[in-house]
């Protein structure tokens, strides 16, 4: 097995184990627990990835059940070699949010706010807008108030800032739309909860978090964040430069005191997890209500509820929330209905946090919770979302819900038209878009959640009539072996009216032919890094895959490690992974864009311009062809001091999106980070020439002129 040096990573990582008994005992306990295997094999994982990723330090801990593990891998301190440990501070950025969304909800359920009220009934001072903003739209990012508008000065405040100083800052902001019309995340929405939470108080936001929050739960290290203040294991913050760990930028957070200006550890984050899973801190019927996503006029759902991201996971219930900020990467996941969650924090900006908490759980709970399926027919793939979304959506909603079963006055029998009509492959041949729409409406209340009904009725019918342990079962299995099951049991017991089309019943019995031969737990629990052998592993995957039409999408995991390989400038084994991508899924565009990423690494800027617009053709919309994941890529290449690369790129880009602004601006800064102002300078102009009311390009534009004239 390939070994890596990893100077960062503190070989005496330290954990503690936290439950009844004495630490001696629950260590015992832990070693002989069902989850001590599961522990060893992502302490691995973490170790090694750790090194690929060049973080200085993380922390990390779950809870399943009355068990509570947490482990700090590398160094909180990289000057003086202080390791991160379980109780390491590490600021908490948005999760904060979820602590103002409790506070506010507490003072409703004590009177003391009206979630329909308008902000200013609480906050006379902050100046009314053209429409009102309620509560109730702020919980959930849909009042209309602006997030950081010119990052580059908001985001890098150095002095401390009051409640009032902190509103000053956005509050002569024009709403960036009509409350409740569209989503836009806002960190200054939450400081204005902030201070709805004082006025209805009659207390600093400070002081209620810390009386009505973190000492009922005994958050004994949570607390605001101050440069001022004394914070025991508080952690050094750090940021990848040009391939170079660094300090991070100093910024003061108390501009962002509700939004994003906490400090904690895991070993808190789990205690806070343990009491909200308890049904601690707010009445039942509040916490149904926190963790219901919210919807737009229109009828669409945000996947917001009110503090909380809710969408569901391969049919578990999950809210969850992640941080990021200078200094600082966390992530809090719940499965609130399994006792089981998730905390995570790092010391270094931009890490990926969401790959270590995934692969944390799919460990954990022996699953693959992003299982994707590959389909040479696009008509299928989209008949396949669409039974994923009523997997996913009806099992969670069913087990979050206490059971509930929709019944005929919930327009079931609609329902179930609504999705025979969606999957139906005469209308997908003939209607192709509007089809495509309705399925992509399923889940929403503008088609009356029709696809979360059918799914919470499946579910509730399965589990009558195989058992509560047995529909637990699908999340390993998943939709298809979902969908037959219940196909089986319909035909037999059920009216026509909750059945499915002829048509339908017969591809799902050949798609679970087909998976029942390639969905074995090994492939289940494949797990493909920079050590796996990909010549063995392509003649594993063929011999299997091509027995079957429909088999498991690996094109994420190959393209990952293969981005792993880009950091160790292996380029050659990059490429073997994607062009074992580009083999099993020659439908796929992920393993071009990928492969056209390593191109540029070699310097082989017209393959990767060709292959970049192969991608394009085969699939516009792909989310690895966005603005942001051209950015992250930009990056990427950056801290592997491939320069020219970079470049490269976004003149790619510039092919795809000729008229982005975006795209100009961001390249335009990285001209003036690499000392090129003139080239910096013609792109801005660029920039405002599509979007000429931009006051942070025009700044840097105007910076510029003026330095270059002096």
């Amino acid at each position: 097995m390939k070994k890596f040096s990893c100077s960062i990573i503190c070989v005496l990582s330290l954990y503690v184990f936290i439950g009844i008994g004495t630490p001696q005992q629950v260590a015992q306990d832990a070693d002989a627990s069902p989850y001590a295997e599961a522990i060893r094999t992502f302490e691995e994982f973490v170790t090694q990835q750790m090194a690929l990723d060049k973080i200085p330090g993380l922390s990390i801990g779950f809870i399943k059940d009355d068990f509570i593990w947490v482990k700090g891998f590398g160094y909180a301190d990289l000057e003086n070699r202080v390791p991160a440990k379980p109780k390491s501070a590490y600021r908490l950025a948005s999760i904060t949010k979820t602590i103002t969304a409790i506070a506010v909800l507490q003072l409703v359920e004590a009177g003391k706010i009206d979630l329909d009220a308008e902000v200013q009934t609480y906050v006379p001072y902050f100046p009314r807008k053209k429409w009102p903003v309620t509560v109730r739209q702020l919980l959930g990012h849909l009042g209309g108030i602006s997030h950081y508008r010119n990052f580059n000065l908001e985001n890098r405040i150095k002095v401390h800032k009051n409640t009032r100083e902190s509103l000053a800052i956005f509050q002569d902001f024009d709403l960036v739309a009509r409350p409740g019309t569209r989503f836009n995340y806002s960190s200054y929405g939450y400081n204005l909860l902030g201070a709805v939470v004082e006025g209805a108080s009659e207390m600093p936001y400070s002081e209620y978090i810390k009386k009505h929050i973190f000492d009922p739960l005994g958050m004994e290290d949570s607390r605001m964040d101050d440069p001022a203040e004394i914070i025991p294991n508080r952690v050094r913050g750090y940021r990848l430069v040009r391939g170079e760990v660094k300090n991070s930028e100093f910024v003061d957070i108390s501009s962002r005191f509700a939004a994003g200006g906490t400090r904690s550890t895991v070993v808190d984050l789990l205690k806070y997890a343990k009491g909200i899973m308890e049904g601690k801190l707010l009445r039942e019927e509040t916490w149904k209500q926190m963790f219901n996503s919210m919807a737009i006029q229109t009828g669409f759902l945000t996947g917001y509820g009110m503090g909380w991201r809710v969408r569901p996971l391969r049919a578990h219930f999950q809210v969850y929330h992640g941080g990021s900020q200078q200094e600082t990467r966390t992530f809090l996941l719940l499965f609130p209905t399994e006792n089981f969650a998730i905390a995570l924090a790092s010391n270094l900006e931009r890490m990926n946090r969401l790959f270590y908490v995934q692969r944390f759980a799919e460990i954990i709970l022996d699953e693959d919770i992003d299982s994707q399926v590959y389909f040479n027919s696009k008509q299928e793939k989209v008949i396949y979302d669409a039974c994923s979304q009523v997997f996913s959506h009806g099992m969670s909603q069913y087990d979050w819900l206490g059971h509930r079963v929709p019944s005929d006055e919930d327009n079931l029998e609609a329902a179930f038209f609504y999705f025979n009509q969606a999957v139906d492959e005469d209308n997908l041949k003939r209607y192709p878009v509007e089809t495509k729409k309705k399925v992509d409406g399923g889940i929403h209340p503008v088609a009356e959640s029709a696809f979360i009904k059918v799914g919470t009725f499946m579910a509730s019918t399965l589990e009558n009539a195989l058992g509560r342990e047995r529909l637990k079962d699908y999340s390993k299995t998943g939709p298809i072996a979902f969908f037959n099951d219940y196909i089986k049991f319909s035909s037999r017991t059920l009216a026509k009216k909750f059945r499915f089309e002829k048509d339908f019943v017969r591809l799902i019995s050949a798609w679970h032919e087909d998976w029942s031969k390639v969905y074995s737990d090994p492939v289940r629990r494949l797990y493909i890094s920079v050590d796996t052998d990909f010549e063995a592993l392509r003649s594993d995957l063929m011999q299997v895959f091509s027995r079957a039409n429909i088999y498991p999408d690996l094109t994420a995991d190959l393209d990952r490690v293969a981005s792993d390989f880009r950091k160790l400038a292996d380029i050659k084994k990059s490429r073997e992974a994607l062009s074992l991508a580009v083999e099993l899924y020659p439908g796929s565009a992920l393993p071009l864009i990928g492969l056209a990423a390593t191109s540029l690494y070699s310097g082989d800027v017209e393959e990767a311009r060709r292959l970049f617009h192969k991608a394009k053709e085969m699939n516009p919309r792909h989310p690895r062809l966005s603005l942001p994941a051209i950015f992250n890529l930009a990056s990427e290449l950056e801290n592997a001091r491939r320069m020219k690369a970079i470049f490269s790129l976004l003149e790619i880009a510039t092919e795809i999106y000729p008229k982005s602004f975006r795209l100009y601006k961001e390249i335009g800064d990285i001209y003036v980070r690499s000392g090129e102002k003139d080239l910096a300078v013609d792109n801005y102009k660029k920039a405002l020439a599509l979007n000429p009311k931009d006051r942070e390009t025009r700044e840097k534009l105007d910076a510029l002129e003026k330095h270059r004239n002096e």
